[in-house]
């Protein structure tokens, strides 16, 4: 009976430890790479993802492993399944692939037959993984300066919306100041046609006289018959 607790027991313990494994293996693939995170290959058709995401789903839900991260590590495995079911983004990470693929083939030497053992070797789908992860993560920087540009494009048209508003109710606000002063304006139109202002009658200005200056008469003598200084100093 001890013996059949001790092997139920390592058995729940290598179970845990096995989750465990699974979830970090799952927070270590790229996260770019569904096909990496479900362990599938290309080739796989609907039947292939449902099933695989079904048995590591079961395995790793958090509900069921204690591993601190198992949330996160069952988040990417649904998003994996999610992006393979999708038969647009499927097509593209296959044209990606095969990108790589390519791009690995033409690096070798010309003399390389495709049939050569090297093509289905561990080095060869290592090199074709790294060249993917390197064309996902520029597609992927691509598509986020687009969505920045996109992003500043629509805040330059919120900033113009937001500076037709404010002006709006600048004009509105001036509006409303005039609107309020009208009655004090009417009033004071009327005050002073009435000639009053708020002490009383208004002063009348008395019109001004214009007086010319007095006419200056000329001396008609002429001047050689004009007495001197000297002569007129005599008569004195």
């Amino acid at each position: 009976m001890a013996d059949i607790d001790i092997d139920r027991f390592l058995e729940v313990e290598a179970s845990a430890i096995q989750k465990d494994a699974e979830v970090d293996r799952i927070l270590a693939c790229f996260k770019l790479d569904p096909f990496d995170i479900l362990e599938l290959d290309v080739a796989c058709v609907d039947k292939d993802i449902k099933l695989a995401y079904r048995k590591k789903s079961l395995m790793i839900h958090p509900d069921k492993v204690k591993h601190p991260q198992a949330r996160d590590a069952f988040d990417l495995l649904k998003k994996a399944e999610q992006d393979l079911m999708d038969p647009a983004k499927r097509a593209f990470l296959i044209s990606i692939i095969d990108e790589a693929k390519f791009e690995v083939k033409k690096a070798q030497p010309l003399a390389m037959q495709p049939t050569d053992p090297f093509f289905s070797s561990p080095v060869y789908k290592t090199l074709v993984k790294q060249k993917t992860k390197e064309l996902l993560i520029d597609v992927e920087l691509r598509k986020r300066k687009l969505m920045k540009k996109e992003m500043e494009a629509e805040g330059e048209v919120m900033r113009k919306q937001d500076e037709v508003m404010s002006e709006r109710k600048r004009k509105q606000e001036a509006q409303k100041v005039w609107e309020d002063a009208r009655d004090d304006r009417v009033q004071g139109w009327r005050n002073f046609k009435a000639g009053k202002t708020a002490g009383g009658k208004m002063k009348k200005k008395k019109p001004s006289t214009f007086r010319p200056p007095k006419a200056h008469v000329e001396d008609s003598t002429p001047y050689s018959k004009r007495p001197t200084t000297s002569s007129a100093s005599e008569g004195f």
